[in-house]
């Protein structure tokens, strides 16, 4: 689980298609909420006006019980359409870079860098949440809404129930101006979950392009499982 918290975010699967599910109340962790349009279409609205966003994060894996497995900080960019930079740095030092066609995973420590085809459904790459089409969220997941005094919170269950995470939760600083996303949860079949948080957030800053491409450097061992044109 350890391996896998890294790659949380970023994690490719099969996808497959299943039935709209109907209005209904759904639990929580505990908690009863409300499956409704409305929460969609809030949700869309909010990720609907990101078209690029920057944050710092810190990133616990816990266990059910709350015990931290393991911390590790980090930046992000994400850019429309499907561009992507993840970067944590200290001991789990790794930099995830997509151009939205490509993805590569370079773990420095194992001098190795993986390249995909990028997958663009949501409930694979929940970080396309914030770079990906919205319009199809409700595609690939059952949206509910619990909001709080001071943020809009959003629980998405994937449909595809063999993804490799039970559920997201997105938190957004209802107080601010830009309405910043300020936490993401994802809990997996374990009980495990995995809580990042981000702070000096922003929507739509100008982002350089070369922040979302790759220069694989000398030396380094190269596993490349594209397929097709890229």
């Amino acid at each position: 689980m350890i391996r896998f918290s890294r790659h949380i975010l970023i994690s490719l699967s099969l996808l497959c298609t299943l039935p709209a599910i109907a209005e209904e109340a759904i639990v929580i962790r505990s908690q009863t909420v409300l499956n409704t349009q409305d929460a969609i279409k809030d949700l869309q609205g909010l990720l609907g006006d990101i078209k690029s966003f920057s944050a710092d994060f810190v990133q616990e894996t816990r266990t059910g019980g709350d015990v931290v497995l393991q911390s590790i900080n980090g930046h992000m960019n994400v850019a429309k359409p499907g561009k992507l930079r993840w970067k944590t740095e200290g001991v789990y030092e790794q930099l995830v870079v997509s151009d939205g066609k490509s993805i590569w995973i370079f773990d420095e420590d194992l001098e190795q860098v993986s390249i995909k085809n990028m997958n663009n459904h949501l409930s694979e790459t929940p970080a396309l949440l914030l770079g990906g089409d919205v319009s199809v969220i409700e595609n690939d997941f059952i949206v509910s809404q619990k909001h709080t005094e001071s943020q809009f919170v959003f629980i998405l269950l994937p449909k595809d129930t063999s993804q490799l995470f039970d559920s997201l939760e997105l938190r957004f600083n209802k107080l601010s101006q830009q309405k910043v996303l300020q936490e993401m949860i994802i809990s997996d079949a374990s009980g495990q979950f995995t809580d990042i948080r981000f702070t000096n957030s922003a929507n739509n800053p100008k982002l350089n392009a070369d922040l979302f491409t790759f220069e694989i450097p000398k030396g380094i061992d190269v596993i490349d499982g594209r397929q097709g044109s890229y």
